[in-house]
C-alpha cells in the first residue's frame, strides 16, 4: 500500500504494482507511508492495520481478466501458495478459467466492497493513467512525468502463453461478475 496526503493506492496483486508503487515514489514528497516494495505486507488490503484512508481518494489497479489469471496462474506455479508456498505445475487453461479467484480477491481488498474505489489505474495503459493520477492530485509538472516515464518496467514476468478458448474466457468472466463489472467500466 502506498498512502499520500490525499489518496490511499492498494496494490491488487499481479496487476502492475511493483512498477506503480515505483511511479509514485519517485514524485517527490507525494508518497507519506509505503510498504518495502519486497514485503508481503504491499499486498494488504484498504482496510487492514488501521491505516487512515476516510476522506482519501481511493486506488487501486486492474487488469483484463484473462491476463490476471494467467499471470496469477504462473505465479502460483513459480512460488506455490499459502501455507506452505510449494512450486508446482502450471494449471492447464481449462483449471485457471474455473476459478473465482479474480472475485474473491476484489472482496477482500475492498472489505466486501465496503470501500468503494475511486479511481481505478489500467496495468495495460499504466504510465498513462499514473499520470491522469497525478494531473488529479494537482502534482503533475514536466520534471514529475520525466521521473514517472524513467521508472519504466517493473518486475515484469516472462510467462508461458497458455491459449484460452473463447468458451473458456467467457466462463472465466462469469465466474468472476465483479471484476467483469470494473473492467466494463474502465476499459
Amino acid at each position: 500500500m502506498v498512502i499520500g496526503k490525499r489518496f490511499a493506492w492498494a496494490h491488487l496483486p499481479k496487476t502492475g504494482g511493483d512498477a506503480t508503487a515505483a511511479m509514485l515514489a519517485a514524485v517527490p514528497g507525494l508518497v507519506e507511508f509505503a510498504d518495502p516494495p519486497e514485503s508481503e505486507e504491499k499486498h494488504l488490503p484498504l482496510f487492514a492495520e488501521g491505516r487512515e484512508i476516510a476522506g482519501k481518494l481511493i486506488v487501486m489497479n486492474i487488469r483484463r481478466l484473462p491476463g490476471w489469471a494467467l499471470s496469477a496462474a504462473h505465479h502460483e506455479a513459480r512460488f506455490g501458495v499459502y501455507p506452505d508456498y510449494r512450486p508446482g505445475p502450471l494449471q492447464t487453461a481449462e483449471q485457471i478459467t474455473s476459478k473465482s479467484d479474480a472475485d474473491g480477491l476484489l472482496r477482500w481488498m475492498t472489505d466486501q466492497g465496503r470501500i468503494e474505489v475511486d479511481r481505478w489505474l489500467r496495468t495495460e495503459a499504466l504510465e498513462q493513467d499514473v499520470l491522469g493520477l497525478l494531473g488529479e492530485l494537482g502534482v503533475l509538472t514536466p520534471e514529475v512525468e520525466a521521473r514517472v516515464r524513467a521508472v519504466g518496467r517493473v518486475n515484469v514476468g516472462e510467462y508461458k502463453d497458455v491459449p484460452f478458448s473463447d468458451v473458456q474466457v467467457r466462463r472465466l468472466y462469469e465466474l468472476n461478475p465483479l471484476w467483469a463489472a470494473i473492467e466494463r467500466r474502465v476499459y
